[in-house]
């Protein structure tokens, strides 16, 4: 079947070569457990890799939104100065008509 390492070294006397298989085995497991730590770091590495790039894009907005919250945030502030131009409360007055005359904004960011 397979040739292992540990076979192509064994003792020829039966009674030392228990000894060697064992000693092979040792090494064996040592070194398992040296990449299962390597793994884990490397783990732990990419996740936090992940983490950091999921909060980056979490802080991105695509231009057509941000483009529409720009000019949401217009069309609040006008309306607000609008209110704010009517006297008494509700009432249109020539400011406060003028002001919902204002044009939108032309885009910043699309075309």
């Amino acid at each position: 079947m397979y040739t292992l390492a540990a076979d192509s070294t064994a003792p020829r006397d039966p009674r030392r070569r228990g000894d060697h298989y064992r000693s092979h085995l040792t090494e064996a497991h040592r070194i398992i457990e040296v990449l299962q730590i390597k793994v884990r770091e490397l783990e732990a590495e990419r996740d936090k890799v992940k983490q950091a790039a999921e909060y980056s894009l979490s802080l991105c907005v695509t231009r057509r939104e941000a483009e529409e919250e720009r000019l949401a945030a217009f069309r609040l502030a006008r309306g607000k100065a609008s209110l704010l131009a009517e006297w008494p409360r509700g009432i249109p007055t020539m400011l406060s008509d003028e002001i919902d005359k204002i044009p939108d904004p032309k885009p910043r960011w699309s075309k």
